[in-house]
C-alpha cells in the first residue's frame, strides 16, 4: 500500500538538487546557454540563479581553458560519446578557482535530437592541492638528489686530481736512476695537494656540521689584520701557481674582535680561494679590511668570470656551483656556505655582489666591532668537537 505521506519524485528530486552539498548539476541549452541552476551549483560556484541563468556557461572557464575552447570541445565530445569527462579549474563569481570533476551529458529528444546538456559536478579542491603539495615535494626530494649526486660525482673528480699528482709525485721519488735531483720539487708536490684535500675535506666536515647546528665557537680578542694575515699565507701558493696579483689593504691601526681566530681565517681562506680558483689566470685579487660605523668590513674583490643574475640567490646554498659549464675547474659548492654560517655565528653577515659574468665579484664580510650586538649563542657553553 502506498505511503500516503511520501513525497512525489518531482517534489523528491527537487529537495535532493537543493540539499546536496557535494555536487551540482548545470542545466544547458544545445548552445550551452545556463537554463537550470540548482541549489548545489549556486553553493559551488556563488552566484544565484536569477544571476547566472541566460548567460553562456563559458563565464564559469579559465581564461586559458577559454583560449583552447575547453567548452566547445566539452559539448562537441558529448555530443559525439553521450558524455564528455573532464577535471580542470574552474572561476567562482568572487575570482576564487575551484578544482572540480565532471561529467557532461548530452540531453536528446524521442528523435535521437541534442536538446540540451545536463552537467554533473563534485568540487574536488582539496584532493587536488593535496595532490599538487605531494608533487612539490617529489619535486624537492628529485632536486635534492640530483644535487647529491653532483655532488658525489664533483666530489669524486676533485679527490681524483690531487690523489693522481701525489701518485704521480711518488713515482717520481722511486729511484730509477742513481743520482736523481728532483726528489725536493716531488715532494712539495705532495705537500701542496696533500693540503689541498686537506682543505676540501675540511670544508665538507664543516659544511655537515653547519647542516646539523654543529659549528661552535672559541672566542677571544683577535686582531682582523693578523687573522687575515694568515689567511693569505695559507692561500699564497694558489695565487702563485695562478700567476694572480694580490693586494692587500689594511690599515695599520689594529682592528679587534671578539672571534673565533680559527673559524674566522678559515672564512678568509675560503673567499680567496674561491677568488683564486674562478679568476682566470694572471688576474688581480684585493682583500680589504676596514671599520664602518659599529662594523668592521672585509672585502674581497676579483677580476673573475662574475657571477650570473640567475646564480646570486643561491651563491651561499650548500653545494650550490653556478653554472658549472664556466668554471674551468669546479668546486663542491661547500666554501661559502661554510662563509656565511661562520659569519652568522659571529653576529655578521656576508653579501656577494657582481656586474654579471666576466665581470668580477666582490664579497663584503661585516662583522660587529667589540661591544656591540653579542654574538648568537655567546651564553651557551661551547660545544665540544
Amino acid at each position: 500500500m502506498p505511503d500516503s505521506s511520501a513525497l512525489s519524485v518531482p517534489q523528491l528530486l527537487e529537495l535532493a538538487l537543493r540539499e546536496v552539498t557535494t555536487h551540482a548539476l548545470i542545466l544547458l541549452s544545445p548552445t550551452g546557454v545556463v537554463l537550470g541552476w540548482p541549489a548545489g551549483a549556486e553553493r559551488l560556484f556563488g552566484y544565484t540563479a536569477e544571476e547566472i541563468v541566460g548567460k553562456d556557461v563559458t563565464i564559469l572557464f579559465t581564461p586559458e581553458d577559454l583560449e583552447q575552447d575547453m567548452a566547445s570541445w566539452e559539448q562537441e565530445a558529448a555530443r559525439g560519446a553521450g558524455e564528455s569527462e573532464d577535471d580542470r579549474w574552474q572561476v567562482r563569481k568572487d575570482g576564487g578557482r575551484i578544482w572540480v570533476s565532471g561529467t557532461l551529458t548530452a540531453l536528446r529528444d524521442e528523435r535521437g535530437k541534442v536538446v540540451g546538456f545536463a552537467k554533473f559536478l563534485r568540487n574536488r579542491t582539496d584532493q587536488k592541492l593535496q595532490v599538487e603539495t605531494l608533487e612539490s615535494r617529489i619535486a624537492v626530494l628529485q632536486q635534492a638528489q640530483k644535487r647529491k649526486n653532483e655532488f658525489i660525482g664533483t666530489l669524486a673528480h676533485e679527490l681524483r686530481n690531487p690523489l693522481g699528482a701525489i701518485s704521480l709525485a711518488c713515482d717520481l721519488l722511486t729511484p730509477s736512476e742513481p743520482g736523481r735531483t728532483d726528489d725536493e720539487a716531488a715532494l712539495a708536490t705532495i705537500r701542496r695537494q696533500v693540503q689541498f684535500v686537506e682543505r676540501l675535506l675540511n670544508d665538507l666536515l664543516e659544511g655537515t656540521r653547519a647542516a646539523t647546528g654543529k659549528i661552535a665557537l672559541r672566542i677571544g680578542r683577535v686582531v682582523l689584520q693578523d687573522v687575515i694575515r694568515q689567511a693569505i699565507e695559507l692561500v699564497r701558493p694558489r695565487i702563485q701557481e695562478r700567476t694572480h696579483e694580490l693586494h692587500p689593504l689594511m690599515p695599520k691601526a689594529p682592528i679587534h674582535l671578539d672571534a673565533d681566530a680559527q673559524r674566522l681565517g678559515q672564512v678568509f681562506v675560503n673567499l680567496l680561494e674561491n677568488a683564486a680558483k674562478y679568476t682566470p689566470h694572471g688576474g688581480t685579487i684585493w682583500i680589504k679590511a676596514s671599520t664602518e660605523g659599529s662594523e668592521a668590513v672585509v672585502r674581497v674583490q676579483d677580476t673573475g668570470i662574475g657571477i650570473s643574475p640567475e646564480v646570486m640567490p643561491h651563491i651561499f646554498d650548500l653545494f650550490s656551483q653556478g653554472d658549472i659549464n664556466l668554471r674551468s675547474e669546479s668546486g663542491l659548492g661547500i666554501g661559502l656556505s661554510v662563509v656565511k654560517d661562520i659569519v652568522a655565528l659571529h653576529g655578521g653577515s656576508v653579501q656577494a655582489t657582481s656586474d654579471g659574468q666576466g665581470k668580477g665579484s666582490e664579497f663584503t664580510v661585516r662583522l660587529p666591532l667589540p661591544g656591540q650586538a653579542g654574538l648568537p649563542g655567546m651564553d651557551r657553553p661551547v660545544k665540544s668537537e
